[in-house]
């Protein structure tokens, strides 16, 4: 029989399929339900899952202990998660890697009270979005936290089942008082997108990436060796670095520190380098000059040791052998995500770092992204049609802008003059200067230019996109104090945003709801294959399959990108390009 819980009697502990059977009348009813869990840790391939709490929006709330209730009852709950009875959950994401681990796939409609307040911090919302904040917020409650950290994996005190069970009623009443709050700041459609998108981010991190650790060792020996050349060729200018035994018996080097900037600094002038600092900009003149070249080395490869090759190997999950990235899913204002354990998103783009992402025998890569997704959105932002108009016939528009910029025929651009218009076009969209230009060509694209160049490049830039040119006019003569972004997404400036940030944050803003509009659409659509989600970069998404499918979900891959993309763009073409390799560095 299934036990009331003594202080709440609306509470059930369930610990068997029989306790279940005076409420499966009732949750079949149930037009909306409450979800939550609790575990044993935070990893849900090393740790269990001990309670799923189901509130029932008629005051019910059953709190199942999953150690006794499972196996048997799985397909109980796997079938009230796939239903389409609206899901409430409290940070999703954490709460269907547990039931992903169990087999379960919960299905739409969902809604999660995190992401929604995240939605709405711009709307007067509370700064933090965990459920005690938002208790106290939106309902006016004080939530006790206190049994959160105890031991889940041992016998259950009541104080433990009450606070579980209450942490899934309270999310009905949150439900009920951020909706209102949402149609009110016409943030529905973003909101949707965004509870679709958390079962991707969900997928994306329980099941991660599979990292090739021989080719990743053989990658760092190579770069340690390249690192100790530059630090030979550095010492050669600096003086060989002397070597003592501390008090504590250890070695401490003492001379030359080429990771302080004003010893670089003046090591540079010593040399004869006449530079106001050390940034990569600054030396980017003088890279011909040995010192410099070197000290561009050093930088470059301690960098990748330090960011990348040596931390990743220890990040390498013991039980699946895979990388597990974690994303914030709204990691910026704009809505872009943010990844971090490890930020796979900041994997440089040379290939002898990417062929290290593989997928394991029998299985490929299926990677897309999108074709130039932030100057499309910008032009229909700005409606400028001679953009419009190039993206319609799908010409080259990095071509055409070197063309109208330069002054030559379409037929006598280079392929210098286009990866120079690339600068142009990503940099100009974005209101830069032209000293801005010229550094971001320099250093984005290794492209130089005089400032006079760049000041002449941008006039006719500007010239030709007339379009643009209104839009950025239109910015700075009445600045806006709040954008959208073409799914809704709303962002409230500072006084001091700038041009930049005026147009940055709707652009990069509705290139980020095209690609979760994308990510929410895929769980679906991959779930008749073997395939699933197991990255993204910004525009870019990674999908694991069987090679014998793998060309069928290149084509589905392709083809979801577009329809999402074609839900917000109306008048210019999104475009997906595609690719099925045995790594990350085919694309």
């Amino acid at each position: 029989m299934p036990t009331h819980l003594d202080n709440t009697p609306n509470y059930m502990l369930i610990q068997s399929e029989e306790d279940l059977a005076p409420y499966l009348g009732v949750i079949r009813e149930a037009k909306v339900i409450a979800v939550d869990t609790e575990t044993t840790g935070l990893d849900p391939h090393s740790d269990r899952l001990r309670l799923v709490q189901i509130a029932l929006d008629n005051g019910l709330v059953l709190v199942i202990d999953c150690f006794p209730f499972l196996p048997k009852g799985l397909p109980f709950l796997s079938a009230l998660l796939s239903s389409n009875v609206i899901k409430v959950f409290q940070n999703a994401k954490f709460d269907l890697q547990f039931l992903l681990a169990q087999g379960i796939t919960v299905q739409l409609p969902l809604f999660d009270t995190m992401l929604a307040a995240q939605l709405l911090q711009s709307s007067g919302g509370p700064t933090r979005v965990n459920l005690a904040a938002l208790a106290t917020h939106y309902l006016g409650m004080d939530l006790p936290k206190e049994e959160q950290k105890s031991n889940w994996s041992g016998k259950l005190r009541s104080e433990q089942l009450e606070y579980a069970g209450r942490d899934a009623e309270i999310l009905l009443k949150l439900r009920d008082a951020m909706l209102p709050a949402l149609r009110k700041n016409r943030l529905n459609e973003v909101a949707r997108q965004e509870f679709a998108c958390v079962r991707a981010v969900a997928q994306m991190e329980y099941r991660g990436i599979h990292l090739d650790l021989d080719r990743w060792d053989m990658l760092r020996r190579k770069t340690e060796a390249a690192r100790d050349v530059a630090l030979g060729t550095l010492y050669g200018y600096a003086g060989q670095p002397m070597v003592q035994t501390s008090l504590f018996g250890n070695d401490v080097t003492l001379g030359q520190n080429f990771d302080s900037n004003r010893q670089v600094l003046a090591l540079l002038h010593r040399n004869g380098i006449d530079v106001e600092d050390t940034t990569h900009h600054s030396l980017a003149p003088h890279l011909n000059h040995p010192f410099v070249a070197a000290l561009s080395e050093y930088r470059r490869t301690s960098k990748a040791l330090s960011t990348f090759l040596n931390p990743l190997p220890g990040m390498v999950h013991p039980s699946t052998g895979r990388l597990h990235p974690r994303y914030g899913q709204n990691g910026a204002w704009s809505g872009r995500m943010s990844c971090g354990g490890p930020n796979i998103q900041q994997i440089p783009r040379d290939a002898a770092f990417r062929i290290c992402f593989t997928a394991p025998q029998g299985r490929k890569l299926v990677i897309a992204d999108y074709s130039q997704i932030e100057l499309r959105v910008a032009a229909e932002i700005a409606r400028d049609e001679r953009m419009i108009a190039a993206y319609g016939t799908h010409d080259d528009l990095h071509r055409l802008t070197a063309s109208l910029v330069s002054g030559k025929p379409l037929a006598d651009v280079t392929k210098q003059d286009r990866q120079a218009a690339k600068a142009v076009n990503f940099g100009l969209i974005y209101a830069m200067g032209a000293k801005g230009l010229q550094a971001y060509a320099q250093d984005t694209y290794g492209q130089s230019m005089t400032l006079e160049e760049a000041a002449q490049f941008r006039d006719r830039f500007f010239t030709a996109y007339e379009g643009i040119a209104s839009w950025h006019r239109r910015l700075r003569q009445h600045p806006p104090r709040e954008s959208r972004t073409l799914a809704g997404r709303k962002h409230t400036y500072r006084e001091a945003s700038g041009l930049s940030g005026l147009t940055n944050t709707p652009v990069q803003g509705s290139a980020a709801d095209i690609v979760k509009q994308a990510l929410g659409q895929l769980v679906d659509a991959l779930a008749p294959t073997k395939a699933f989600l197991v990255a993204m970069v910004h525009d870019e998404i990674l999908i694991e399959a069987d090679e014998h499918e793998a060309d069928d979900v290149a084509q589905l891959l392709k083809k979801t990108m577009e329809q999402a993309g074609a839900r917000y763009l109306k008048r210019v073409p999104a475009v997906a390009e595609v690719q099925v390799a045995d790594s990350w560095a085919e694309k």
